[in-house]
């Protein structure tokens, strides 16, 4: 008669592998890829060796799974942002800059999930959620077409262009050396860091041929989206 592990079994077993994922999220976030041993997570996580194993058969998995819960959370909230009852411009400004904020608040994990190299499984992980980025910044532009907002031929292109242009122009410069309080060398306060988020969105307005203006204080779009996102990591 086979085995069946019972529910109390399944959630201590699912309580032990999310133990371990975020373990070496946290090393991402002090080192990078590098940092994530499985010694060293099953350390952070107060756990053997053995049992990181038990989990993940290679490093190779585990590294896999970490991108795929980091990486899908921050498309959760971009995908958030994409639904909110508010217009192209509105959603696509609060997108861009969720998506900068959040980088710049942990620079070392951002640059590690956006940009650095890694293992080809992990690779190939990366450009399926790239593609699934993109996705959810031509929903913004189809429909801020289809509302008269945006001129754009091609929603497709103009979308990786969008996406690639944050990774490019933000990660690059997270990777770059960090002062001990973990911002970017040149980056010394949150205004510089607020002025660097603001170049970004004004280049993707001007690629779409309007201006970034700024969004009114307390708009729908900022209430809305910090609601459902905080229900959305509870």
């Amino acid at each position: 008669m086979a085995y069946h592990r019972t529910p109390y079994v399944e959630s201590k077993r699912a309580e032990a592998r999310q133990r371990l994922v975020q373990a070496a999220i946290s090393l991402m976030e002090r080192g990078g890829w590098r940092e994530v041993q499985m010694s060293a997570v099953a350390a952070e996580a107060g756990l053997s060796t053995g049992a990181v194993y038990l989990h993940f058969p290679s490093k190779t998995d585990l590294l896999a799974e970490v991108y795929r819960t980091q990486a899908g959370n921050e498309l959760h909230v971009l995908t958030l942002l994409a639904e909110q009852p508010v217009s192209a411009a509105d959603r696509l400004r609060a997108g861009i800059h969720a998506f900068a904020q959040r980088a710049m608040k942990k620079p070392r994990l951002a640059y590690a999930i956006a940009l650095e190299p890694t293992d080809i499984e992990v690779e190939e992980v990366r450009l399926h959620f790239h593609a699934e980025f993109a996705v959810q910044f031509r929903r913004i532009l189809d429909s801020g077409v289809a509302a008269g907002e945006f001129e754009v031929a091609d929603t497709q292109v103009a979308a990786a262009c969008i996406f690639g242009g944050i990774v490019e122009s933000m990660m690059s410069l997270l990777g770059a050396a960090t002062t001990a309080t973990g911002r970017p060398a040149h980056v010394k306060s949150p205004r510089q860091a607020a002025a660097l988020i603001d170049d970004v969105v004004a280049f993707c307005f001007h690629g779409l041929g309007m201006p970034p203006a700024r969004p009114r204080s307390k708009t729908p779009v900022r209430r809305a989206s910090a609601s459902r996102i905080a229900r959305a990591k509870r």
